[in-house]
């Protein structure tokens, strides 16, 4: 049952609900403990993951180079936001910030299962992307782990869209489990993996700024309507202004601007959401109504 030390600056809670990906299967999350399973080298394990002592404490399986990989990916071990918080402390409306931990985001396992994760919010309401997701895992996965992508190609698209409800996005994400996400070169400055990454089947701008964000990349803001509702409601009195106009705003936060909006959002969002609102939700801010 191995520890993992974290970052300065780390709140596990805040991590976790950084965005809707805590309420998408595998994730299961109850009590101050984030469960999934998932599919490792040795077999299919349930993880319990927790956190005490100053580091995340994960139960269900051996330490190992592919564990450690795969928490370290979900809690975005390895990003450094001490540039972020140290602007926050100029910023009133982000001085929350600083004390609440807020600024990593939870993470799916694999860049796989984020993408798939974003293409199954566009376009839709945030309990059909739950569900979705849910008939997709059950379908394709393993023992209830996210399918990896030799999973999702044992069946055709068509089979897909009708088992999974995906719509239009089966296309989509059957298309992607053929795509080698091995070619894609992560090192790459961050302008250039954006445009990489909407290379992506079923992944546009919105979707390719979500990854960065991922990676711990805050460079680009994915505009949508919530993006455009927030700002209007939050900046220009409700009235409405160009995205250029929306976007020059962040611009001052530099490679943090994303972080700088999700952060304002997301402090808007928290307080409000109970379960039973949270199944009425559109994707966003749980994910995206964006992209197509």
């Amino acid at each position: 049952m191995p520890d993992y030390p974290v970052p300065a600056n780390f709140s596990f809670g805040a991590t976790v609900e950084s965005h809707g990906w805590y309420r998408l299967a595998p994730f299961r999350w109850s009590g101050g403990v984030l469960r999934r399973k998932e599919a490792l080298p040795e077999g299919v394990t349930d993880l319990a993951i927790s956190f005490r002592n100053g580091k995340l404490h994960v139960s269900g399986a051996k330490a190992g180079d592919e564990l450690k990989r795969r928490i370290t990916r979900m809690f975005q071990l390895g990003v450094d936001t001490s540039e972020f918080v140290a602007l926050t402390r100029n910023s009133p409306a982000h001085a929350w910030v600083e004390e609440s931990g807020f600024g990593r985001l939870l993470c799916g396992a694999t860049l796989w299962e984020d993408a798939v994760k974003i293409i199954a919010t566009t376009n839709t309401m945030w309990r059909q992307t739950v569900r979705m997701v849910e008939l997709l895992v059950g379908k394709c996965g393993r023992d209830g782990a996210f399918p990896s992508q030799e999973d999702v190609l044992r069946f055709d698209a068509a089979e897909l869209q009708q088992d999974c409800r995906l719509g239009y996005r089966a296309k989509s994400i059957h298309a992607l489990a053929s795509f080698d996400l091995d070619s894609i070169d992560r090192t790459a400055d961050t302008r250039a993996l954006f445009k990489a990454y909407q290379k992506l089947p079923g992944i546009g701008p919105y979707g390719a700024a979500h990854l960065l964000a991922m990676d711990g990349r805050h460079d680009f803001i994915a505009v949508d309507t919530e993006f455009r509702r927030f700002v209007r409601d939050a900046y220009h009195g409700g009235r409405r202004v160009s995205d250029e106009t929306m976007l020059r705003r962040y611009r001052k936060w530099g490679k943090w601007q994303y972080l700088a909006y999700w952060s304002e959002l997301w402090n808007e969002v928290v307080p409000a959401l109970q379960p039973a609102r949270a199944e009425d939700e559109q994707s966003t801010p749980l994910g995206s109504d964006s992209e197509y």
